[in-house]
């Protein structure tokens, strides 16, 4: 049959429509996720990358994602391994209990679970358990496939939230193919989303983010930074900012797949 206007019509009709048709996806009901990942909350994500380390170890492979889990933690280990006090740890767990998360199908269900369905500290035991959904423990897993290539120390040291957020994107920008420059370039705007900030000029930013941020990864972290921003010349003034370019600096004794012990 030959295809006629009208057909071909239909069909790229359809073919745009399949593109639209909705994903899973999660919906997160408050910023707990968005705090300690993409502001870089410290205790949120310290305790979020405590609890991926410890549910790295588990074998989720054959239980389904809506099925609870329970595990044991040792509450010394976890306090030496943050650095965080046992009170600020119980608010971040209570943080957790109190998000909730929908997850909407294309077929219309809807889902709905508790980051964190339970905690109970035991008394007198220096022992924590948690029951989590399969679902919520991958995605606490993913917290630290944005730290590969890093000391654990070393992400426990850091102190400034901007750090933190800096130094995921210096371990991605690690992974880069050898043939890849390992820097990446960014405009104020884009400075500004990636910090949480609304500064006016990249001078601001440079004083109260850029410099303290790269002083404290050069003193506590194997991955530092340089940067060199960028200008140009519109009309007669003086020359205007135009983005920054941060490359990447491997201090000595670190290797490129180095993974977290």
């Amino acid at each position: 049959m030959i295809p006629t206007k009208a057909n071909i019509a239909k069909f790229h009709a359809e073919k745009r429509a399949s593109k639209k048709r909705p994903r899973v996806h999660s919906k997160i009901s408050n910023t707990f996720i968005e705090n300690a990942i993409s502001k870089s909350n410290l205790s949120a994500l310290k305790t979020l990358y405590y609890l991926s380390t410890v549910l790295s170890k588990v074998d989720l492979k054959n239980i389904k994602d809506n099925r609870v889990i329970d595990i044991k933690i040792d509450k010394r280990e976890m306090l030496k391994f943050t650095g965080l006090s046992a009170n600020t740890i119980i608010k971040t767990y209570k943080q957790m209990q109190e998000t909730s998360i929908t997850f909407k199908y294309p077929d219309g269900g809807i889902e709905g679970m508790n980051l964190l369905p339970r905690y109970y500290f035991v008394p007198n035991k220096n022992i924590v358990e948690l029951d989590l959904y399969v679902r919520v423990a991958n995605m606490i897993i993913d917290v630290k496939k944005n730290y590969t290539n890093l000391n654990i120390q070393d992400l426990m040291n850091i102190k400034n939230k901007h750090s933190l957020r800096l130094l995921a994107l210096l371990c991605r920008i690690s992974q880069y193919d050898k043939n890849v420059a390992k820097r990446k370039k960014m405009t104020l705007d884009e400075l500004n989303a990636f910090f949480g900030t609304n500064y006016k000029t990249w001078n601001k930013i440079e004083d109260k983010i850029i410099k303290p941020v790269k002083q404290e990864l050069d003193a506590n972290s194997k991955l530092s930074f340089v940067y060199d921003p960028n200008y140009e010349i519109l009309g007669r003034g003086r020359p205007s900012f135009k983005d920054v370019t941060i490359d990447l600096v491997l201090k000595k004794g670190i290797q490129p797949n180095l993974l977290n012990r």
